[in-house]
């Protein structure tokens, strides 16, 4: 085992070149990447070399797809290499004190700690899977789960409200633990308006980092140079895919979320009031619409910029077009002006620039305790479901005569044909015989006396002959 696995070392080696090499070409690769991609920002430290952890930016576009902004391999994960990533990221992109910016992240104590000090105007979420996954180890069950995910997905205060009470009533502990955790920040109703997302869980990050996961093994040159191919290859197949969309209409996922809403807006009775102003009721729910200002006092039209149940509703009573009443930034001309950026290709390592600065040494590796783990630890809530169907306690009934307890092979009513069965001719077995043989009693006399084994021969022997066989 340790010859083969020298034997791919050495293969792997040859094809990617060893750590010394890969860390002796990084300035040749940032000088690569300033000459192709011009305006590119890239920056080295020597000093603090890094031993491979990878932090990331990932937005999401018009239409909810992944748009990787900007990464970075640091030594460790801690508050100064968030707070240097991110004014970085600041300078690069304008965002001053973080105004109209909305973040999401886990809950990292060194990002939370950086994001308050570098973009202290900036919304920052946290995701609702990560706080419910540390709820849960304190609070396990399903009504937890299920008042935590009601009182998430609260639009409005008042819904909050009651759903936190039902904790309150349930488990005091519970409620006091999940008002600790800051609600404002995973909770749907007081989330800003206007952002045009109204997410709760960091789905993004985490699929990017389902995507390089197997370029995370290679060495740093190997991993930063598959992470761009990738990224160079989505936004050419994304730009595509938006250019035969017209411009000043809803793109497809819009529609279909549209579609879903329309399905359901017939359980909702719209009473006009006044002009362009309207009440949906359903039972004891009632809400108000104003069609001139896209306003729903359940909050979740301003913010998700497409509407909610409550305005499909009443904007079809008018028998108007939904799709006139969006929100421009979910149009496809925004999502084309997303992609209107490119990666440019770059030339292979052969042909990179030469610098005279002196290459870097290899960083100390950092030796932590067990394996090292390459994939995310999933929660136990998270773990991939076994795709078997049990069938126990379920009455199996036959799909010919539907009765139970048999199945079609054993069926009476089935008509098999008759196979005669050939007599098989078996092979005979040979007889074998013990011969009497007669002893010589005292007197002399020949009798028919018993059989006497040796057991000290080789085979059995009869009164010192080797029995004879017929």
């Amino acid at each position: 085992m340790r010859q083969c696995r020298r034997a791919k070392k050495y293969a792997i080696e040859l094809i990617e070149g060893t750590l010394v090499e890969n860390y002796a070409k990084i300035w040749s690769y940032g000088e690569e990447i300033r000459r192709s991609n011009p305006g590119s920002t890239v920056k080295i430290d020597v000093n603090a070399m890094p031993d491979g952890d990878l932090i990331c930016v990932v937005g999401r576009d018009a239409n909810n797809h992944i748009l990787p902004i900007a990464w970075a391999v640091v030594c460790v994960e801690n508050k100064a290499n968030w707070k240097w990533f991110l004014e970085n990221l600041k300078d690069e992109f304008h965002l001053e004190e973080g105004y109209g910016i909305s973040l999401m992240s886990d809950q990292h104590k060194g990002l939370l700690e950086a994001v308050k000090e570098m973009l202290p105007i900036a919304e920052h979420r946290q995701c609702a899977r990560h706080i419910v996954a540390n709820f849960r180890k304190r609070f396990s069950g399903v009504h937890y789960e299920t008042m935590f995910w009601k009182a998430s997905k609260a639009s409005i205060e008042p819904l909050f409200n009651v759903a936190m009470k039902e904790i309150q009533v349930l488990n005091p502990a519970a409620y006091d633990y999940l008002m600790e955790t800051n609600p404002k920040s995973w909770i749907r109703a007081f989330f800003q308006e206007g952002e045009m997302c109204d997410a709760l869980e960091n789905g993004l990050s985490e699929s990017f980092n389902n995507v390089i996961k197997d370029a995370r093994k290679n060495p740093i040159i190997t991993m930063l140079k598959e992470i761009r191919l990738y990224v160079m290859e989505r936004l050419y197949n994304l730009k595509m895919k938006g250019s035969s969309w017209p411009d000043y209409k809803p793109f497809p996922s819009i529609t279909l979320l549209l579609n879903k809403l329309k399905r359901a807006q017939r359980y909702w009775q719209v009473l006009p009031c006044g002009l362009n102003q309207f009440e949906t009721r359903n039972l004891a729910e009632s809400y108000v619409v104003d069609l001139d200002n896209k306003t729903c006092t359940c909050r979740v039209w301003q913010l998700n910029g497409y509407g909610c149940v409550h305005s499909v509703a009443t904007i079809s009573y008018m028998n108007r077009d939904v799709a006139t009443y969006v929100d421009p930034m979910v149009y496809a001309t925004f999502y084309k002006n997303t992609y209107k950026y490119q990666i440019h290709v770059m030339n292979g390592s052969n042909m990179w620039p030469p610098t005279k600065f002196t290459p870097p040494l290899l960083p100390l590796k950092r030796r932590r305790p067990g394996r090292t783990k390459v994939n995310r630890r999933r929660d136990a809530s998270q773990k991939l479901p076994r795709h078997t169907v049990s069938k126990a306690g379920k009455i199996i009934l036959c799909s010919v005569c539907k009765q139970a307890w048999h199945n079609k092979v054993t069926c009476l009513k089935v008509e098999r044909p008759q196979v005669e069965r050939s007599r098989v001719q078996r092979p005979t077995k040979l007889k074998v015989t013990k011969r009497k043989t007669k002893v010589k009693g005292k007197d002399g006399e020949g009798s028919c006396g018993p059989n006497i084994i040796d057991e000290g021969s080789s085979g059995p022997k009869i009164a010192g002959k080797e029995k004879n066989l017929r």
